[in-house]
C-alpha cells in the first residue's frame, strides 16, 4: 500500500510526498542518509562542506544509484571549495541547489537552465528580500 502523501507548496515545488527536507549537515547527511530521506516521501540535501569535488561527483552517483527520488546539495558559499562543488552538482544537474551565505546568481541560471530548483537559506528579512530579487525560494 502506498503512504499517504501531502499537498503543500514544498511538496508541489520539489515533487516529493511529504514536506520534510533533511538540511545538509556536514558529516552526517551523507549519501544514504539523502536517499533515505527522499526514498520516504521527502527531500535529503547532501553535505557538501567538508567534500572536495570529486567527493561530491560520487556522492551524487550514489544517491541516483539509491533512489530516483528528488534531492539536493547544500552549497554554504563561504565555505573553502563551495564553487567548485556547485560546478559539480550543475554538471550532474542535481534536481535542488541549497544556497546559504553567499551570493548564487550564477548557480540560479545555470540550475534553471536544466530545470533545477534554487533553494535559499537565509538569516535575516534583508538576505531574504536578496534572495527572492534573484529567484531564489528563501527558507528559515
Amino acid at each position: 500500500m502506498a503512504a499517504p502523501s501531502m499537498a503543500t507548496r514544498i511538496t508541489r515545488m520539489f515533487g516529493c510526498r511529504y514536506p520534510i527536507v533533511l538540511p545538509g549537515m556536514s558529516w552526517i547527511s551523507d549519501a544514504r542518509l539523502v536517499a533515505a530521506v527522499s526514498n520516504a516521501g521527502g527531500v535529503g540535501l547532501l553535505a557538501t562542506g567538508p567534500l572536495s569535488p570529486n567527493m561530491t561527483r560520487g556522492a551524487i552517483k550514489e544517491i541516483r544509484r539509491l533512489t530516483d527520488e528528488p534531492f539536493g546539495i547544500g552549497c554554504t558559499l563561504m565555505m573553502p571549495g563551495a564553487r567548485e562543488n556547485a560546478k559539480v552538482a550543475l554538471e550532474e544537474e542535481v534536481p535542488i541547489i541549497n544556497i546559504s551565505l553567499g551570493k548564487g546568481e550564477w548557480i540560479a541560471e545555470r540550475a534553471k537552465m536544466y530545470g533545477g530548483k534554487i533553494l535559499a537559506t537565509v538569516t535575516n528579512a534583508r538576505h531574504a528580500k536578496s534572495a527572492i530579487d534573484s529567484g531564489k525560494e528563501p527558507t528559515r
